[in-house]
Order: C-alpha cells, then structure tokens, then sequence
C-alpha cells in the first residue's frame, strides 16, 4: 500500500483531496496532512510517503522548498503539485496583455 502524505495550508483542500478520491481502491493511505512545508517536511523524513500531494504557497517553507528537499530525502518519492498560484500568475499576464 502506497503511503500519502498532502500538505496545503488550506485545511478545506486537504479535507476535500482526503475525502474524494477513494484511496482504498487505488491501494493508497493517506499517512499524514500537513498546513506547514516544515511540519510536512518533518513527516517525509519520518514516513517516507511514496507519494507528497503539496500546495506552492505555504508557511513554513514554500511547495518547492518542500518538494526539493523530499527529493534529497527520498529519489524516489512522487509528486502531485496542486495550486491556484498559476491561476494568479495567468490572470496577472492578462491583465498585463489589457493594459499594455
């Protein structure tokens, strides 16, 4: 059984991403949930997740900060990178694109 692990700083995304994917099924068991890249961190050293479910933006340290530092941990660890940065990013460019 895989273990999971998902850190965002948004308790609401890491309830909803908890409750509708059906982990069981997949052969999956979230270990840990984390608001924190440090705490979340913390529990990658500890648990050895075989996949990390991480925001970008977080206290502590950043997603990529996060990720980063896993990797050196664990080569083989996969990563899901779930944000609405990009979407912030890809509004600012428009509203870029409008004003120029």
């Amino acid at each position: 059984m895989w273990k999971v692990i998902i850190a965002d700083d948004e308790r609401l995304i890491c309830r909803l991403i908890e409750t509708l994917i059906d982990w069981e099924t997949l052969d999956m068991e979230i270990v840990g949930k984390e608001e924190n890249g440090l705490e979340a961190l913390r529990m990658v050293e500890e648990l050895h997740p075989h996949l990390l479910i991480t925001d970008i933006r977080m206290p502590g340290c950043d997603g990529l900060e996060l990720i980063r530092q896993a990797w050196e941990i664990s080569p083989d660890i996969e990563i899901v990178i779930i944000s609405g940065y990009a979407h912030f990013y890809t509004k600012l460019a428009d509203q870029r694109n409008r004003d120029s």
